[in-house]
């Protein structure tokens, strides 16, 4: 069975011989949640599930628009998760973690399922549509909706890394430094850059249009 259905994620139970954690939630220390996860904690791989599953179903739409596919990357990737999880690395940002490693993992479903991506030519996201539904945006929520769709026109004009920088900065909070993390910077400067830049093409796009509006009302 699996363990999505549409967008609301049900986590699969199960038992363990490990040590019932204490306590995991949200706001506690994400290292030691994750530790104890690694450590065969069942508790904290189910506290991990439902904090993260939805977050991560929503970030993996905006690098496809094949949903159930997704969605079956999804469960693969909580199942691997789980079954190595003694092997994997330390964290103290749990989230970027996992956005680094679901994009491979998405990117290695898209170019197996979709014939138009060789594995030979990398995938670079010229189709990185940035969605602005209730689950992903948590800024401006009272926008109106031509606002919403000239921010959407505005993000499609950005250079791909920069509307995803913008999409992890405003769209999922994430830090400078986690930023830097996922794109693999060695300078959390250049995720700084990477934003700025894509802030500042935001703001050409508005100016350009406010100005295009203003000579239409003239013209009228």
């Amino acid at each position: 069975m699996s363990l999505l259905h549409e967008r609301s994620i049900k986590p699969k139970t199960a038992t363990s011989s490990a040590p019932a954690a204490d306590g995991f939630g949200v706001g506690m220390e994400e290292s030691r949640l994750w530790d104890a996860f690694r450590t065969g904690n069942e508790e904290a791989f189910i506290t991990i599930y439902k904090q993260y599953a939805n977050v991560l179903f929503n970030f993996g739409c905006q690098l496809t628009m094949d949903h159930d596919l997704v969605k079956d990357t999804l469960q693969d990737f909580f199942i691997y998760l789980r079954h190595k999880r003694n092997g994997l690395g330390k964290t103290d940002a749990i989230k970027p973690y996992l956005f680094k490693s679901f994009k491979r993992r998405i990117i290695d479903a898209v170019k197996k399922h979709h014939h138009r991506f060789s594995s030979h030519h990398a995938f670079d996201f010229k189709q990185f549509p940035v969605e602005l539904s209730h689950e992903t945006v948590y800024i401006n929520r009272q926008m109106e909706r031509e606002q919403l769709e000239k921010l959407t026109m505005a993000l499609q004009q950005l250079d791909t890394r920069e509307r995803e920088a913008i999409y992890y900065f405003y769209f999922e909070g994430l830090s400078y430094q986690e930023i830097a993390q996922i794109f693999e910077f060695s300078h959390i400067s250049s995720a700084r850059r990477l934003v700025y830049r894509g802030l500042a093409h935001l703001r050409k796009f508005f100016v350009a249009y406010l100005l295009a509006a203003f000579w239409e009302l003239k013209e009228w």
